[in-house]
């Protein structure tokens, strides 16, 4: 599943953040927002996440570009664990990680929304995060080795570590628990504990910004599946301390349907299924992507045909439905191909390799036909 991306790839992409230079050139051309040429509109921001293509500083910045060139919110997702200590004593925090938030800040254009998440679960989705450190993701120390979620601990060093990034990345939007429907389905008890942490740390932020929104998400399954219905019927205790629900939703990969390349063959309510489970909270899309061609994956005995066209199809569907929804807004995950990342840093690693082909441009900085109805959609005015 999507939170089953491997320690490895996560690890590697911060490496590669923290080399960023704000100042970086050799950026692709880069279109102006465009002018709206229509009465047509959008409920939703449209935007990215700063995912590179490859682990070099142009790509970054040229990254960068693109996203805040097509997009007019930005995701900022940190995944390698909460400074534990340092947060909970409101001490310095380690140089690393001081390096890692100025590169993306200084990256992001003032006039772009933020939608921030911060991880208060591991890799896994089955226990607490790790400890941020000097060299990324570290085994927590003593006493927070043994803390859990219901710890008041706990609660009050991730609140504190949420306040700080609120401060420096003024967000629009804030996730203190990215697909918290993975640890309902891989440990209930855990869950249990979680439901104390969810309810002090929406108390904790709500005191200090009152007017910010806050989410957590889920990722989508196939809908009346068990797993949907155990979501729906846990995420009813954790309600109360969501203003928003945020969706992440890959079906190509992810929903058990047949012949899952192509989008029409996807189940009717695919998406619309949120509705019943977030009880009429407002909904985003916090990530979701789709293959622009053949993905085989052998090791997980995974195999789909898709193309371009089709891929296409995906993002008409998606943007028509987030519309219908009346969705918050639309994180696209990765914008170009990444796949000189993917062979060189990431090692063509198995897991990576199922979203590498899902930029709306290919490797090569070509656009592909599902760009063109990403931006008549962008071009739309947002109400």
């Amino acid at each position: 599943m999507i939170m089953k991306r491997t320690l490895h790839w996560f690890i590697c992409v911060i490496v590669v953040l923290l080399t960023a230079c704000s100042g970086a050139s050799s950026d692709p051309v880069v279109e102006s927002t465009p002018t709206p040429t229509s009465s047509l509109t959008r409920s939703f921001y449209m935007g990215f996440t700063p995912w590179p293509y490859d682990a070099t500083v142009s790509a970054i910045s040229s990254t960068y570009s693109l996203i805040q060139g097509n997009g007019d919110i930005v995701s900022h997702h940190l995944m390698d664990g909460i400074p534990w200590e340092e947060s909970y004593a409101m001490t310095q925090l380690p140089n690393a990680i001081e390096d890692d938030i100025s590169s993306r800040t200084s990256q992001t254009e003032s006039n772009k929304v933020t939608y921030l998440a911060i991880e208060p679960l591991n890799t896994s989705r089955d226990d607490l995060a790790p400890n941020w450190g000097e060299n990324g993701k570290e085994p927590r120390p003593s006493p927070w080795d043994t803390r859990g979620f219901d710890d008041p601990e706990i609660a009050e060093a991730y609140s504190n570590f949420g306040l700080s990034m609120i401060d420096r990345f003024k967000p629009a939007y804030f996730n203190y628990a990215p697909e918290v429907s993975e640890l309902i389905l891989n440990d209930p008890v855990k869950f249990d504990q979680f439901v104390t942490f969810s309810e002090k740390v929406y108390q904790n932020i709500k005191r200090a910004h009152p007017d910010l929104p806050l989410m957590v998400s889920l990722a989508l399954k196939s809908p009346d599946s068990t797993d949907a219905a155990t979501i729906k019927a846990n995420f009813s205790r954790i309600s109360n301390f969501v203003d928003i629900v945020g969706i992440s939703v890959y079906p190509y990969a992810f929903y058990e349907h047949m012949d899952k390349g192509n989008p029409e063959n996807m189940p009717s309510n695919w998406i619309s299924q949120i509705s019943s489970i977030a009880g009429g909270k407002p909904v985003a899309i916090t990530e979701t992507g789709w293959i622009a061609e053949d993905l085989t994956v052998s090791s997980f005995g995974y195999s789909e045909q898709s193309n371009a066209s089709l891929q296409s199809d995906y993002v008409a569907a998606l943007l028509n439905n987030a519309n219908s929804l009346s969705m918050e807004f639309v994180i696209w995950f990765t914008i170009i191909d990444y796949d000189a990342l993917w062979n060189g840093l990431l090692g063509r690693d198995d897991l990576s390799k199922l979203w590498k082909d899902t930029g709306l441009y290919d490797e090569s900085l070509n656009t592909r036909p599902a760009f063109d109805v990403w931006k008549q959609y962008y071009s739309r005015d947002k109400n």
